[in-house]
């Protein structure tokens, strides 16, 4: 089961995005996700319930999450690193955070996550 969202210009706030991200903790069949946001309205609200949600679930095994243009910042960053530590499923992930509000902290934590991950194969 694999699903493709292109919301480029649509205008995907937190609203949308918090509705999304609860979907996608409890959804129990799909393997694959495309995931590509750009809008600046979209913060970390999104970003880290975003997080949660890749923790919790348990099937997808491919992730690519384009969030250029939006609002998120290390706060998301953060959660997407501990979110990888503990996903014991997601073997393929493309994060794309280009030019967006995060920094070292990101990038530290991230690198610690990756040290700790047992199932990614591809980044």
């Amino acid at each position: 089961q694999s699903l493709h969202l292109d919301l480029y210009g649509i205008g995907v706030c937190d609203q949308t995005g918090l509705v999304m991200a609860a979907a996608l903790k409890e959804n129990s069949t799909l393997q694959s996700l495309q995931l590509d946001l750009d809008d600046p309205s979209m913060g970390d609200q999104t970003g880290a319930a975003m997080a949660e949600a890749f923790k919790e679930n348990s099937t997808l095994r491919s992730l690519h999450l384009d969030l250029r243009s939006t609002g998120v910042g290390d706060q998301t960053g953060v959660a997407m690193a501990a979110a990888l530590k503990e996903n014991s499923t997601l073997q393929s992930l493309h994060l794309d955070l280009y030019g967006i509000g995060v920094c070292d902290q990101t990038g530290l934590v991230m690198a610690a996550a990756l040290k700790e991950n047992s199932t990614l194969q591809s980044l």
